[in-house]
């Protein structure tokens, strides 16, 4: 029988120490990553230009490309109006192509942190669902990971950071989500789940001390 879905608010997901820090330590990754990707935006532009022919579906990326940098760079200025009219813009615009799919994340993620869910889950599940692949997959499956298990959905919570495992090879973000996922086992009452991916966490050399801390802490709650 299916739940009935819970009216999710922001003050409900910040009173989660656990989704607080992963916000926090997903933050931090995308502040910096998100310069390599306007970095790339321009070098495609810039390569596309170079062997543009007269094909319109060369122009239509290229202003496409252009179109989501200059969004980008609007973000980063913390002008969240401008930014969310321009990644709509790129979205109408140019369905179907590459930027557009990242408006989409970017979109649901600007919805989310405004506690916008409905809408947050909409663009975030359109984006997750084009198979993205790449540093935006992990933070929009824990997104819809938390939106999910705020609902009561904890198996579609689990198998959304499963999903986000396969669209990511980076062994950083691979360590977010099965922290996640064993915080989502443990609420669940799968215990040994939980402690098993907890376990192969804390045996990995190079865990970082953050997810260490957050490791231990799980664990701390399995065995009390």
């Amino acid at each position: 029988m299916l739940r009935p879905k819970k009216k999710i608010t922001k003050k409900e997901i910040q009173r989660d120490p656990f989704l607080e820090s992963v916000d926090q330590a997903q933050a931090h990754l995308e502040e910096n990553r998100s310069n390599y990707l306007k970095a790339g935006l321009v070098v495609l532009v810039l390569l596309i230009a170079y062997n543009v022919t007269s094909s319109k579906r060369f122009q239509s990326e290229i202003d496409a490309s252009s179109s989501l940098g200059e969004a980008l760079l609007t973000l980063d200025r913390k002008d969240m109006t401008t930014a969310q009219f321009q990644l709509e813009t790129v979205l109408n615009d140019y369905e179907n192509t590459p930027s557009a799919s990242v408006a989409e994340y970017y979109l649901g993620k600007i919805s989310y942190d405004a506690g916008n869910m409905e809408e947050a889950a909409t663009y975030l599940n359109s984006y997750f669902n084009s198979n993205p692949e790449g540093f935006l997959a992990p933070s929009a499956a824990i997104m819809l990971s938390d939106m999910a298990g705020k609902n009561g959905q904890l198996e579609d919570a689990i198998q959304i950071l499963d999903r986000g495992m396969k669209y990511d090879h980076s062994k950083k973000d691979i360590r977010l989500l099965n922290l996640r996922k064993a915080q989502v086992e443990l609420k669940q009452g799968n215990k040994d789940n939980a402690k098993e991916i907890v376990e192969k966490l804390l045996s990995d050399d190079q865990l970082t001390n953050w997810n260490k801390q957050i490791a231990q802490e799980i664990m701390g709650k399995i065995v009390s």
